[in-house]
């Protein structure tokens, strides 16, 4: 089974939201075309972080699922954000956001939501969540003072604090329930493990512990790398587009680890085969 995999599409850093719906949306579907004109067409995973907007969000996965006859997805922490007034009122909190891309997604033939979810295609076990993190000590200011997370994600009832350590809890919760589980591709957005290939000290803002690992392949994001690595016998497979000023800087380098990369291949997905 040949498996694409791309992470951290942020598309609406690509085609910015405009009044000219009708543009934004082509452009955007052209642009998932040239993210997968390569690709195997058998399974996609997309590990999170699409846009701000879930239109767009679907628009590309509507848009994958007419190459492939499997694609998997789960989300990140800015399918998360509620920028504007009219997100705040009509989703209520982040997670109402995360409910509706879940089931207008299920309605796209071909297209399976892995939302602390398990699904067995072609007898292999696909399993993800977006594992939320959980800061630990000077994470918390990080977390309060550089990242967005906690500015544009909200939960009801909770404090900000409060709603980092639900989210990250309720993920906690259902990873335990695997631990039987025999899982050939787990996909999370943010990394359970700290990329020998970063070039950034561990933030647990950008990893989540967890207490096991049985799964052969884990595909994850948040990181912005472009990478692969075994640790324990787990093959880790990063792909993260990133943000076009990434590529306009031309400092990608700084997100690749130091390897030849042909840098026309960036925006592409990868391909790995079980």
């Amino acid at each position: 089974m040949k498996i694409d995999y791309a992470s951290d599409l942020h598309f609406n850093h690509w085609m910015l939201w405009t009044q000219n719906q009708n543009k934004w949306e082509r452009n955007t579907r052209a642009l998932t075309n040239r993210l997968i004109e390569n690709g195997s067409e058998e399974v996609l995973i997309l590990a999170g972080d699409f846009s701000e907007w879930n239109c767009q969000a679907l628009w590309i996965l509507e848009e994958v699922a007419k190459k492939y006859e499997r694609v998997y997805f789960t989300y990140g922490n800015h399918d998360l954000y509620l920028l504007s007034r009219t997100q705040k009122k009509k989703y209520e909190d982040s997670l109402g956001r995360i409910k509706e891309l879940a089931r207008e997604a299920s309605k796209i033939n071909n297209v399976v939501p892995l939302i602390k979810s398990v699904d067995e295609y072609k007898g292999k076990i696909f399993a993800g969540d977006m594992m939320f993190y959980l800061p630990q000590n000077e994470g918390w200011d990080f977390f309060r003072y550089q990242s967005n997370d906690s500015n544009y994600i909200s939960l009801k009832g909770f404090s900000k604090k409060g709603m980092v350590r639900k989210m990250w809890q309720d993920s906690m919760d259902w990873y335990a329930t695997l631990e039987e589980t025999d899982i050939d591709v787990f996909v999370s957005h943010v990394p359970p493990v700290h990329s020998p290939f970063s070039q950034n000290d561990p933030n647990t803002c950008y990893m989540t512990k967890v207490p096991f690992i049985n799964a052969k392949h884990w595909i994850c994001g948040h990181d912005h790398l472009q990478c692969e690595f075994t640790k324990a016998g787990v093959h880790f497979h990063m792909n993260a587009i990133g943000y076009p000023v990434q590529y306009s800087w031309n400092s990608r380098v700084n997100y690749i680890p130091p390897y030849d990369i042909d840098p026309q291949k960036i925006f592409d997905v990868k391909t790995f085969e079980i």
